[in-house]
């Protein structure tokens, strides 16, 4: 089943920006193991967000195994990096491109091709339309030997310019590159989430061990016309990426 929703609707992410702040003030040792956290109250004076934005920052920290709370005591620092690999949470087309601006893309492979029937079943391309893959990994600079992700981002053959683009700006989501140069502008993705095992192809590029359990998240960007601007297949491995939404009750329900 495709789960669809206007990005736009998504979880808010300030208590992401909160975490990555105390996290980066944990890391920098302005919270030594052992000591701490200010109490809610103090942190939601501090970064100007409600007590429940507050709880959300620290529940991911815990996460990440930086913090334990303990009832009558508060939240005490364990650890000055992350115990638990790294992981990225999405609310919003601007978080897709925020996310991308902190990784680097690197190339590994381009194909033209014309789709056959049984791609255009799984992948949602038209058939006997003409394409172009884009297939590369995605890196963080504080984790070079354990790559983000594998990703496979399928455009029509019109969008074929993007490709050298793709290779100069790799900081940049190559649908937010279409979006620039056609003067297009992303106004919903379609989202699926699979568990899938690495296979032994992807256990190469990826530096982890084939048959261990991935998320797969294939997306379908598009315009504000509702056409297709690209669909991207990507592959992230156990621990190193993590999906969040917020579903809300129908106010006539």
């Amino acid at each position: 089943m495709i789960l669809e929703w206007n990005v736009r609707n998504m979880i808010s992410v300030r208590y992401l920006m909160v975490a990555r702040k105390l996290s980066d003030a944990i890391n920098g040792g302005d919270y030594p193991v052992g000591t701490l956290l200010p109490t809610e109250h103090e942190l939601s004076e501090m970064f100007q967000v409600s007590r429940s934005t507050i709880r959300a920052a620290i529940a991911r920290l815990q996460q990440q195994g930086l913090v334990s709370r303990k009832k009558r005591i508060g939240t005490r620092v364990e650890a000055s990096t992350s115990q638990k690999g790294y992981s990225q949470t999405l609310g919003s087309i601007s978080d897709l491109a925020h996310l991308a601006k902190t990784q680097q893309r690197e190339v590994k492979e381009i194909e033209q091709f014309v789709a056959d029937k049984a791609q255009a079943e799984r992948l949602g391309l038209e058939p006997g339309g003409n394409y172009v893959r884009i297939s590369s990994i995605r890196t963080d600079s504080e984790h070079p030997g354990k790559p983000v992700c594998w990703t496979d981002v399928y455009v029509a053959k019109q969008f074929l310019s993007v490709v050298p683009l793709a290779k100069e700006r790799k900081e940049v989501l190559i649908a937010a590159i279409i979006e620039a140069e056609f003067g297009l502008i992303i106004t919903t993705i379609e989202q699926r989430v699979q568990a899938v095992l690495i296979t032994e192809d992807l256990a190469r590029e990826l530096n982890t061990p084939a048959g261990e359990p991935a998320l797969e998240i294939t997306r379908i960007y598009r315009d504000q016309d509702t056409n297709m601007m690209t669909i991207s297949v990507t592959v992230h491995p156990n621990e190193r990426f993590s999906l969040m939404m917020k579903l809300e009750r129908d106010k006539n329900f």
